[in-house]
């Protein structure tokens, strides 16, 4: 029976296109009931459907409770029209959990929904009049150079404890004398006394990362343009403005520099690339015509099992920055990340990719909002 239930799970799970990105939420459902239990379930049929209803709704709430802030905002106006459709976003469901108490006559089911992301953009964009319309991008050529990475190696660090002890020693003495015409007596009476303090400190150094570019780095354009295209933009490969500048091999470069092979051994780009990147932009084939650069790198680690689905799960984190040139002289407009999605798939390429898409939309929604 175990057997049978898990290629069920798969087999929902599984199928969906290519071309449409999902995402994956929880969400917890409780009724009251007046009926008995049997198998951890009411009875009644209408009061377990009730209950995962409130729990689709609940990984609703869940999955749009991370939008951005211009994202969130379009959806609000137009709430109504996802709540009474919800089963047209949320395609699929696995029930993780049911619990039926006969005591207190409640039961809950917890759910894992799969969400049709893609359909969801989609309909805001209708609905909104396309999400990111009144951004200062819309219209305009914005070049990509965001690298394809890979964390090859991580290292990181015990914390560092200091103890101190501090002791402190204190005596009184106190003496009386008493005389008489016949005599002389001294009475006197010591009191030692001692107090310690205990404390200390504790240091904890920051991870230290090792990195190798991705042989994915058309997944990353894929994600990268995609975003763009959302929110109005008309998206440039870096590449096609460097050989129009004279600057074939220099998103190469940048690629080396981001894995820490430049001449500073740090993985970011050189100030001499930089400078490069920027110039190329006043040049008379490009000057006036493209503008705006994103410059950054999408990150990807290793490949783990999700143990509610069986599914590869892959962990993709983007850094983003939105340069604007204007005669030469460059203006870093926005800065977001890390920005950090999760994807799944039945492989490791088909749960990246997922990953790529899902973190590009968020890092393109947070610049945006910032603008």
């Amino acid at each position: 029976m175990k057997k049978i239930l898990s290629l069920i799970i798969l087999t929902l799970l599984l199928p969906f296109s290519v071309n449409s990105a999902t995402t994956y939420s929880t969400g917890v459902g409780t009724v009251e009931f007046s009926g008995k239990c049997k198998d951890n379930r009411p009875r009644s049929k209408d009061d377990h459907f009730v209950a995962i209803e409130k729990a689709k709704k609940a990984a609703w709430d869940s999955y749009t409770g991370k939008f951005s802030a211009e994202k969130m905002t379009n959806y609000m106006t137009n709430s109504n029209e996802f709540v009474s459709k919800l089963d047209n976003f949320v395609t699929e469901y696995v029930i993780l959990e049911t619990d039926c108490s006969k005591s207190r006559r409640v039961y809950t089911v917890a759910i894992k929904a799969t969400i049709n992301s893609t359909m969801v953009d989609v309909t805001l964009a209708q609905l909104g009049g396309s999400q990111g319309a009144s951004s200062a991008l819309k219209g305009k050529r914005v070049a990509h150079y965001v690298v394809a990475r890979k964390v090859s190696a991580a290292k990181s660090f015990d914390a560092k404890k200091t103890k101190q002890r501090e002791s402190v020693s204190m005596i009184d003495s106190d003496e009386a004398n008493y005389s008489d015409e016949s005599s002389t007596s001294f009475s006197g009476q010591t009191t030692e006394r001692s107090k310690v303090t205990t404390g200390g400190s504790t240091v904890r150094k920051s991870e230290q990362r090792e990195y190798i570019l991705s042989d994915n780095q058309q997944g990353v354009d894929s994600a990268i343009v995609n975003s763009l295209k959302r929110i109005q933009t008309r998206p440039m490969s870096g590449v096609s403005i460097d050989s129009r500048t004279g600057n074939d091999g220099l998103f190469d470069t940048i690629r080396q520099e981001f894995i820490g092979n430049g001449d500073n051994g740090e993985a970011n780009i050189s100030s001499t690339s930089f400078v490069t990147l920027v110039s190329g932009f006043d040049h008379p084939a490009i000057s006036g015509r493209v503008e705006h650069f994103l410059l950054g790198t999408m990150d990807a680690g290793p490949p783990r099992t999700d143990p509610d689905t069986g599914l590869t799960a892959i962990d993709v984190y983007v850094t983003l920055q939105l340069v604007w040139v204007d005669m030469g002289f460059e203006e870093v407009l926005a800065l977001v990340g890390p920005v950090a999605r999760t994807g799944m798939g039945a492989d490791e390429r088909l749960a990246e990719n997922q990953a790529l898409k899902l973190a590009a939309d968020e890092a393109i929604d947070e610049l945006i909002n910032k603008l």
